[in-house]
């Protein structure tokens, strides 16, 4: 079984070569050099039709109001200097910064050991990672479609955006560091809103109760249904700077699609 997925999973396009990237130098376009996971958008998925499947919408548009009120409130809940963010919030933001391989792979492992036997954890551990990897690829296809900017960029160059309900800050940065991809949709909430979804399907319902543990903050929490990860993860990219509350909505909403497509055409109930 275990040659026959290797064979399948062949050429299955993580290798592609690429042009080098050329940051955007427009308003709202992403500013970083050498962004991370470029070939993720390239991958054959394992159970969408592409990984552009669920796209997301596009973002607000700069000049809108929609745009100015989640600009204003990172700026004001996530920078390095910040008279609104509260000491635990800047724990939970610190808590969801633990690299996604190494954070994931041990806290996926907690739910293999609530099943009855090996079989059902093997079919509880597919059914995750199959949903996550889809999510995930696609969540960074429509990253790579869009290519907007952080709020690393867009904060200090407000002066651009055309809004004038937005005030740029040549000195703000970040609480935490930021991931080195275009900013919309946000991953960790594409990936959140995944877990939950797949986990509600499986289990049949919202009232599912697990634990997370992150060695950033040596801490664990508790969530006691399959919707509160993704809740807690859209204020923790908030609270750390990295991402527009927009953004991580439209992760959770494109996380959730994926993944009950993935329940529904390919782990039927038993």
């Amino acid at each position: 079984m275990a040659a026959a997925v290797v064979a399948n999973r062949a050429n299955d396009g993580r290798a592609v070569v690429l042009a080098p990237y050329v940051p955007g130098t427009a308003p709202g376009k992403f500013r970083g050099a050498n962004p991370v996971s470029r070939f993720s958008p390239y991958i054959k998925p394992f159970t969408l039709t592409s990984a552009s499947q669920f796209r997301s919408p596009a973002p607000p548009a700069l000049d809108s109001a929609a745009y100015a009120t989640d600009f204003n409130e990172v700026k004001s809940l996530g920078g390095t200097v910040s008279s609104s963010r509260t000491a635990e919030q800047l724990e939970v933001a610190r808590f969801h910064t633990e690299p996604p391989p190494v954070f994931l792979t041990r806290n996926f492992g907690r739910f293999a050991r609530t099943t009855d036997g090996i079989p059902e954890a093997a079919r509880l551990m597919a059914i995750i990672y199959v949903g996550f990897s889809d999510a995930s690829n696609a969540c960074f296809e429509a990253k790579y479609f869009y290519e907007a900017w952080r709020p690393l960029s867009a904060i200090p160059l407000a002066d651009t955006d055309n809004n004038a309900a937005t005030a740029a800050d040549a000195t703000w940065t970040p609480v935490v560091p930021t991931p080195n991809h275009p900013e919309y949709p946000a991953a960790h909430s594409c990936t959140a809103g995944a877990l939950g979804e797949l986990l509600r399907q499986y289990y049949g319902t919202r009232s599912v109760t697990f634990t997370l543990n992150s060695l950033v903050t040596n801490t664990t929490r508790t969530y006691t249904s399959t919707d509160a990860l993704a809740d807690e993860v859209t204020m923790a990219r908030i609270w750390g700077g990295m991402h527009f509350r927009y953004s991580t909505l439209a992760g959770a909403e494109l996380g959730r699609a994926s993944a009950n497509y993935t329940m529904q055409n390919n782990f039927a109930a038993r």
